[in-house]
């Protein structure tokens, strides 16, 4: 028959072992390399070009940009465009304070600040639908966003 003794050096080199291999489990397991997903597959939309921000008012402003040319025959005609809004609390944090979705690709949109005396980012985006639907895929894309700011 076993000893208690021997039972409590067994049960101890199991925990050592154990606090051996973990470690090595956990390094082997968290270093494996992924590729980057830079981009999803298919279809994009080109940014908004010439983004500029004009106080037209105290409290108003105008957004004007232009659309590229070079967009995909494989996205619904005319586009839509995507403004948002955010207020700066902070170096490191935003608020939303307003977005809408602008039909027909226009070019320009003219804003009622909330507070003037506050910092905003103004982020502008081209927003599509592609021709080709895919069950797996949601067929409405966004551009990556121009951003202008707004300082009191």
């Amino acid at each position: 028959m076993y000893r208690i003794q021997d039972i409590k050096i067994y049960t101890a080199m199991k925990k050592i072992i154990y606090m051996c291999y973990l470690p090595l489990i956990f390094l082997f397991t968290g270093c494996k390399k992924e590729p980057v997903i830079e981009s999803k597959a298919g279809v994009s939309l080109p940014m908004v070009t010439n983004l500029q921000l004009q106080k037209t008012a105290e409290k108003q402003v105008k957004l004007t940009w232009g659309i590229p040319s070079s967009v995909s025959d494989q996205i619904v005609q005319p586009l839509n465009v995507f403004v948002e809004v955010n207020e700066v609390i902070s170096v490191t944090k935003t608020v939303s304070v307003f977005s809408t979705t602008l039909a027909n690709a226009p070019t320009e949109f003219v804003y009622q600040l909330p507070d003037a005396a506050k910092n905003y980012h103004l982020t502008v985006k081209l927003m599509g639908n592609t021709k080709v639907v895919d069950k797996n895929y949601s067929s409405q894309i966004y551009s990556l966003g121009q951003t202008v700011v707004y300082t009191k």
